[in-house]
């Protein structure tokens, strides 16, 4: 893959957009920071990003789940996205600060947590429209000869 640079971005998805003509995004922001030395956090300028399906990624269902989850706006959801940046824009926002919104085009897109306003979360998973169960033991599919013990499959 000469020439693609991949990206993972984790950050707080705060909504699914619409254009005009019926293309959907995801509006996600990330506010990166750091420890100094002395463990003292020091932030960093916002950073925005819209988030487009990649040309290939069906993201419909993970996107109809976010904005299923963010009626409640008492809810956060964290994300972490995968995919190639394809445009940056470098301003100054209304405190003065320097901070950047970047188009990327993602090939997937997990939901990773949701929080609640005040503090509380529950534990979440979902890549690309696939859902996993929330913390707890994962049963698996009656047709997998791996996972009872059963013998080797048959190639």
């Amino acid at each position: 893959m000469a020439g693609r640079t991949t990206i993972i971005i984790q950050g707080t998805a705060w909504g699914v957009r619409e254009t005009q003509n019926g293309k959907r995004y995801l509006s996600v922001s990330v506010s990166p920071g750091y420890r100094d030395r002395n463990g003292n956090w020091k932030s960093q300028p916002e950073q925005y990003y819209s988030v487009w399906p990649a040309g290939y990624a069906n993201l419909n269902p993970v996107f109809d789940q976010i904005a299923q989850l963010r009626q409640n706006q008492d809810q956060f959801v964290d994300v972490t996205i995968v995919g190639e940046i394809s445009g940056l824009d470098a301003y100054t926002n209304k405190k003065g600060e320097a901070t950047a919104s970047c188009n990327v085009n993602a090939s997937a897109v997990a939901i990773t947590n949701v929080r609640q306003k005040n503090g509380g979360q529950q534990g979440y998973g979902t890549q690309a429209g696939y859902t996993q169960q929330p913390q707890g033991q994962a049963q698996p599919p009656a047709s997998d000869s791996w996972a009872n013990g059963g013998s080797d499959p048959e190639f």
